[in-house]
């Protein structure tokens, strides 16, 4: 009886340590994504009935104060094929924001930006929205977030990080997030914002990573993992059968 007991924690073990030695032995890696052919375009205007440009990478908006015409944005998307992995921050191209001055009433507060991309050569696409903080550019009345000398600095922001959509890889699904806007090409220190002088143009990176989307795995396990599970099997059933 004593032999017996010995035999079967020692089947345990080892079908613990080999389990362990499977599983562990193909740690997790970053997924590798290749992305071209990277566009984006403007929609979804609010806040003023007067903008043109809709459907394409530049929109503007407003009915103009003065002879520098209407405020906008424009999308210049990046023109390289990119090979990316999964949580590394990437520029998927640069926003330009035009703050010229408009007459009261005519001015936008948001505008959608339809972003589409090939993914290892399938074409995804992705929305997210941007806040445009348009000001009454009177001296005394700029907000809090006023930068220049100039009254009245304008603000960008956009609303959220994740689009609806997400695609699948290896099992997995993932999901385009945006991080933000940086003014260096690497997008390592991306702001969720950016503000723009009053009678100026400013532009920025506009940074974003692929993150995998726990809330809905789709994941098989992998090979190595499935034959540690057979070989626990096997040792359980072996274990029984020698406490029969």
């Amino acid at each position: 009886m004593f032999h017996s007991f010995k035999s079967t924690k020692s089947l345990s073990i080892l079908c613990a340590t080999a389990g362990l030695a499977l599983l562990s032995s193909h740690p997790a890696q970053a997924v590798s994504f290749t992305v071209d052919n990277i566009s984006g375009t403007w929609d979804n205007i609010q806040g003023t009935s007067t903008f043109n440009g809709t459907g394409t990478n530049q929109v503007r908006w407003g009915s103009p104060a003065t002879t520098a015409g209407q405020s906008g944005f424009d999308f210049n998307s990046a023109s390289n094929s990119l090979s990316i992995s999964s949580g590394s921050n990437f520029v998927i191209g640069e926003l330009t924001h035009l703050n010229f001055p408009v007459w009261g009433g005519t001015a936008a507060s948001g505008a959608d930006l339809q972003l589409s991309m090939a993914i290892d050569g399938v074409t995804q696409g992705f929305d997210y929205s941007f806040t445009i903080d348009e000001t009454t550019n009177s001296a005394g009345t700029c907000p809090e977030f006023q930068i220049s000398g100039t009254p009245c600095d304008d603000k960008i922001d956009f609303t959220s990080a994740f689009s609806s959509k997400t695609f699948l890889k290896d099992g997995f699904n993932y999901s385009l997030e945006l991080l933000g806007f940086s003014s260096t090409t690497d997008g390592l220190s991306p702001v969720s914002s950016f503000i723009t002088e009053e009678h100026k143009a400013s532009s920025a990176f506009l940074v974003a990573r692929f993150v995998k989307d726990d809330s809905n795995d789709v994941s098989v396990p992998e090979p190595t993992s499935a034959a540690a599970l057979l070989l626990i099997g096997l040792v359980s059933t072996r274990i029984r059968r020698r406490q029969a």
